[in-house]
């Protein structure tokens, strides 16, 4: 009778094994691919804050001329979306992008290596500071009346 007992025991412990290491298996396989699709979630965010801060401008000129302010930049090697235009720190709303003998409104995307200019409308002929916003951050200038 013992021997059966022994037998049991040593089967149910087995057993016990078994299905732990099965559960255990089973739990490892699942956090290790939902930890990939966090890790892959991770990089792809990442990848677009790297390209956006890749994303400048470089400011070409700036000056005022009869109530208008003209901003001439160059959009650098990836391209970049202007978002506005303050002047001494106040959002001006009354700016358009020309680019390509085309009008665009702000908010608006130039594609690389492009020169466009940047027109505010109704502008006081003052020496002025200059803060383009765009998706790389913010650029500064200053435009003097002609």
């Amino acid at each position: 009778m013992r021997k059966n007992r022994a037998v049991s025991n040593i089967v149910a412990e087995i057993m016990m094994i078994l299905i732990t290491l099965a559960i255990g298996f089973t739990l490892i396989v699942y956090l290790s691919s939902a930890a990939g699709g966090f890790i892959s979630l991770t990089n792809s965010n990442n990848n677009q804050a790297q390209i956006s801060l890749q994303q400048y401008i470089v400011p070409m000129g700036s000056y005022i001329s009869n109530g208008n302010l003209y901003f001439i930049f160059n959009s650098g090697p990836m391209g970049a979306q202007i978002n506005s235009v303050y002047i001494n720190n106040t959002l001006i709303n009354s700016c358009s992008i020309l680019f390509n003998k085309t009008s665009y409104s702000l908010p608006h995307y130039i594609p690389p290596d492009a020169v466009a200019i940047i027109k505010c409308t109704n502008v006081k002929s003052l020496p002025s500071i200059i803060t383009v916003a765009y998706s790389g951050g913010e650029v500064y200038a200053m435009a003097n009346p002609s």
